[in-house]
């Protein structure tokens, strides 16, 4: 077990700037839950819900791994991290879509569905073919994970900082 000094321990949760992978494995772990309670649900609330998170879930994980976790691995396969990027591509596309529209109506839950599937597909193909090649690499990753941890913090300050601006307009 490494020390409190390692900087990949700490509090539950708290990001694995040592093995960046596994922070990007819970955010997918977090995506596929509330995509099957999406899914599975009957309750419109449920899926208003879900639907919500998963978009803001994405949005953020999105931007992290083409903002610092592609351009940081490219080396270790090019085409592999363009047919991502493509990937990405298209769910922004969808998360764009979706982000002017209300969870309620029925050709949201189509793309919705569109949406949850595309990624799906993606982060099987990232947790099979991408992480374990990076795990193989032999890269030292604590340099991509602090980068991702800072960019990911701002993104939560930044998010922060327009819903307290959202609320005082109220």
């Amino acid at each position: 077990m490494a020390s409190s000094k390692d900087p990949g321990m700490g509090a539950p949760g708290a990001f694995p700037v040592d093995r960046p992978t596994e922070a990007l494995v819970r955010d997918h772990d977090m995506v596929r839950s509330l995509s099957d309670k999406y899914l599975n649900s009957d309750s419109q609330e449920v899926k208003m819900q879900a639907g919500k998170q998963i978009l803001q879930a994405l949005h953020m994980h999105s931007r992290l791994e083409e903002s610092v976790f592609y351009p940081a691995v490219r080396c270790i396969d090019e085409a592999l991290i363009k047919h991502f990027e493509q990937d990405h591509q298209k769910v922004d596309d969808l998360l764009a879509t979706l982000d002017g529209m209300s969870l309620g109506d029925a050709h949201s839950d189509a793309l919705m569905r569109e949406l949850i599937s595309a990624v799906s597909a993606h982060i099987q193909e990232e947790e099979n073919e991408l992480f374990p090649r990076i795990d193989g690499s032999g890269v030292d990753m604590t340099s991509v994970g602090l980068q991702m941890q800072s960019f990911e913090a701002n993104m939560v300050h930044t998010q922060a900082q327009l819903s307290d601006q959202g609320a005082m307009r109220r």
